[in-house]
């Protein structure tokens, strides 16, 4: 069942994957994201070190290549 909804139909499955990011991102700002049916919080699940160490190699990357300035960057996460 989990293989047929979550794999094969990418509809659901690309919900799925924005709603374990909508998650994490939502709950580091204080906030509770719900679902029908309910799903356990992965935001504290260990797989996330690995897509921040993703993100900020990519964000490294654009900084290198002057597309993205760090300035940017430390201004966004201070509003936090």
């Amino acid at each position: 069942l989990f293989q047929r909804l979550f794999r094969q139909d990418l509809l659901v499955a690309s919900m799925f994957r924005n709603f374990l990011l909508a998650d994490r991102i939502l709950r580091s700002l204080n906030c509770s994201p719900t679902s029908h049916p309910e799903l356990p919080s992965t935001c504290h699940h260990p797989l996330w070190q690995a897509w921040d160490l993703a993100v900020e190699g990519c964000l490294n990357q654009l900084i290198d290549d002057g597309l993205l300035r760090k300035s940017s960057i430390s201004a966004a996460t201070e509003e936090k």
